[in-house]
C-alpha cells in the first residue's frame, strides 16, 4: 500500500455515491483520490477532473477516462478550482484539512467516504473544527461501510458521508473561516465588515461589547474555544 491507499472494491457503494450526486452534462465535478477508476466509471458524462498523487494510477486512468486528470495533492488542488459536486473516497491523513476546505467554497453536495470516528466527532462539537463544520455545513451519515468494501482493509471503520452547504449558517463565521490565517481580532472585524455592512470602527465597538480577553482575540478561528465561537456565531 502507498499514499494511504485503501481501494473501494465494493460497486454497490460507488454507483450510490456517484447516485446522491444530480449529475449533468453541463455539471462541473472533482473526483479525488480515482485511484483504479471504482468510482470513476460510473460517473456520468460531464466537465470531470481527477486528482490523483499516484503516477502509475495516472496513467492507467489516462488510458481508462475522458477526463481531466492532474496529479497532485487534493487539498491543495481543490484550493484552485470551482465545483458542483465533490466525490471521493478520501485518503485517511487529509480527511480534516479537506472539510476545512469544503467550507470555504461553493458547492452543491459532497459525497465522501470518511473514517466513521471523525465524522461521529464533527456531529458532537468539542472543538473549534467540528463547532464550525457544523455551523457552517450539513453532514449526513447515508451508509456505513464494512472494511470488506476495501483493498486493502483498512483498519478503521468507514462511512459514506453526504455533504451540503449550511443556507443558515453564521455569516460572520463564514467571512471569518475566509480569513483562517489571521488572528481572531483582524478576522472577525473583516468579517462582521463585510457581513453586517459595517464601518471598521463600527466592528470594533461590536468586537469591544463582545469582552474578549487579548489572548483569546490572538487565537486563530481555528484555535478559538467553542465558547468564544458561540458568542461570534449568535452576532
Amino acid at each position: 500500500m502507498k499514499l494511504d491507499q485503501h481501494f473501494l472494491i465494493n460497486e454497490k457503494i460507488a454507483k450510490l455515491m456517484v447516485s446522491k450526486c444530480k449529475i449533468t452534462k453541463d455539471s462541473i465535478v472533482v473526483e479525488i483520490g480515482p485511484g483504479n477508476g471504482e468510482v470513476t466509471k460510473f460517473i456520468p458524462k460531464c466537465h470531470l477532473t481527477l486528482i490523483e498523487m499516484d503516477y502509475e494510477l495516472v496513467e492507467k486512468l489516462r488510458e481508462r477516462f475522458d477526463a481531466k486528470i492532474i496529479v497532485g495533492d487534493g487539498v491543495e488542488q481543490l484550493k484552485k478550482r470551482n465545483f458542483d459536486f465533490l466525490i471521493s473516497s478520501v485518503p485517511y491523513s487529509i480527511s480534516e484539512p479537506l472539510v476545512w476546505e469544503l467550507m470555504m467554497h461553493d458547492f452543491e453536495k459532497a459525497v465522501l467516504i470518511l473514517p466513521e470516528k471523525f465524522v461521529e466527532n464533527i456531529l458532537n462539537p468539542e472543538t473549534a473544527f467540528s463547532f464550525i463544520a457544523n455551523d457552517l455545513l450539513k453532514i449526513k451519515i447515508i451508509r456505513k461501510l464494512e472494511k470488506e468494501d476495501f483493498e486493502p482493509k483498512p483498519r478503521a471503520d468507514s462511512v459514506v458521508a453526504e455533504i451540503i452547504k449550511n443556507k443558515k449558517a453564521s455569516r460572520i463565521i463564514e467571512k471569518a473561516v475566509l480569513q483562517h490565517d489571521k488572528k481572531l481580532k483582524n478576522a472577525l472585524r473583516e468579517a462582521i465588515v463585510e457581513a453586517k455592512k459595517a464601518t471598521k470602527r463600527q466592528a470594533k465597538e461590536i468586537i469591544k461589547k463582545l469582552d474578549f480577553d487579548e489572548k483569546a482575540l490572538g487565537k486563530s478561528i481555528k484555535t478559538a474555544s467553542i465558547e468564544v465561537l458561540r458568542k461570534i456565531a449568535h452576532l
